[in-house]
């Protein structure tokens, strides 16, 4: 919404209630998220942007209609919304400068940067106009940044703050990395921080920064001839999603090959659930050395665990794999990646997820191929769930004993 009150370096601005103005920006960005990927509803955007960009002159309340209506845009919308705001942006402030205002337009600007409540796409926009008219405002602006909610600007910010503390020496340069490890949420600084502080003598580890599920339950090898395991749904995935709380699936048994009828042959084979734990400081859990780097193969891995009291339900699951994957968080699927030896990162796979107060489960699908060469080895997992930041939630494991 329209700010009610604006602080500027005269005082305070109070600007109207919504208006026309706003009205002309809700409009915009309605019939923008409407434009569709094979080019349905694009001819009116099109007119709708055109009009908007040639209205002069531009107001500093159609500026900032344009940034708020940001929030409510799709990512489609919202890179046409962005064109606009930059170009309004340079149009107020060719205007300013030729009037009295200069001051008070930069001011209003770094109230909108500074309001958190703001779509981060549209802050983002403001901070590389105010540090590209003054470039002594980064330190600034980026010493602020560090528990930012919006990731590129804390990811710039805590950069910043990585190449200061990489100056420093002995107990100062601790000081300055551990000052940093709660603030960081790219794995790439969280890697950096962990690893200069083991250098120094005060090991962290990574896998625990970044609350790495570490223990779970693991069954294996199911059928994957030819690739066609990936859409087979198993008994292991229909018990599991009639009933993702009932830690008794731990008990039960599994036939490793689909069968035709409701119940195994007596050929069949039968597998168990066995725990497998790690100790890799980045939380990789490898599925070789357990089952003899079988090919064609599935496993499953299963966790049940509870969530802190106060913690967050609305949170993301991330996945790293280089091996085909499924994942199912208390029986909602949530990830699907039909791709094999592509490569692996920490949170290859981010997706939004549901988590209950107490008891939730999550359940992996990790499917390994027939191919032999020696990049295509790799048979391995690491999982963490996050809030929308990418904080890990450290979780209770409550199954490791069985």
């Amino acid at each position: 919404m329209w700010l009610t009150a604006m602080a500027s370096a005269h005082g305070i601005v109070f600007a109207a209630p919504p208006s026309a103005t706003e009205t002309i920006a809700n409009r915009l960005v309605k019939t923008l998220n409407g434009v569709e990927a094979e080019g349905v509803g694009h001819a009116a955007a099109m007119e709708l942007m055109s009009e908007s960009l040639q209205a002069t002159p531009v107001t500093t309340p159609q500026l900032f209609a344009t940034l708020n209506s940001m929030a409510e845009a799709n990512p489609r919308a919202k890179n046409w919304l962005r064109l606009l705001a930059s170009q309004q942006i340079e149009l107020a402030d060719s205007k300013a400068k030729t009037g009295s205002t200069e001051r008070s337009f930069d001011a209003d600007l770094l109230t909108f940067f500074n309001d958190r409540t703001h779509d981060g796409d549209a802050r983002y926009l403001v901070y590389r106009h105010l540090i590209d008219r003054d470039p002594e405002r980064l330190e600034t602006l980026l010493e602020q940044a560090v528990d930012d909610p919006f990731i590129p600007l804390r990811y710039l910010a805590i950069q910043r703050k990585l190449k200061l503390a990489d100056d420093l020496e002995g107990e100062n340069a601790i000081e300055a990395y551990l000052e940093l490890l709660p603030l960081a949420r790219h794995p790439d600084h969280l890697r950096d921080i962990t690893g200069s502080l083991k250098k120094l003598d005060r090991p962290v580890q990574l896998a625990k920064q970044l609350a790495m599920i570490m223990r779970w339950h693991v069954i294996a090898p199911f059928d994957n001839q030819d690739s066609e395991g990936f859409d087979q749904v198993t008994d292991v995935e229909t018990q599991y999603v009639d009933s993702p709380l009932d830690v008794e699936l731990l008990d039960q048994s599994f036939a490793a090959k689909p069968s035709s009828g409701n119940d195994p042959t007596p050929a069949d084979e039968m597998l168990d659930w066995q725990p497998l734990a790690t100790d890799d400081n980045a939380g990789m859990v490898d599925l070789n050395p357990t089952y003899n780097n079988a090919k064609e193969a599935i496993a499953y891995a299963v966790c049940y665990f509870e969530l802190p009291e106060d913690e967050t339900t609305d949170a993301q699951a991330r996945l790293g794999s280089i091996n085909a994957n499924k994942v199912w968080v208390n029986g909602e699927p949530v990830l699907s990646n039909e791709v094999y030896h592509s490569g692996s990162s920490i949170d290859q796979y981010v997706s939004n997820c549901r988590l209950h107060p107490g008891l939730n489960s999550v359940l992996l699908k990790i499917c390994q191929n027939n191919q032999t060469d020696p990049w295509a080895q790799d048979w391995h997992f690491q999982f963490r769930l996050t809030d929308s930041t990418g904080r890990g939630i450290p979780v209770t494991v409550v199954n490791a004993a069985r």
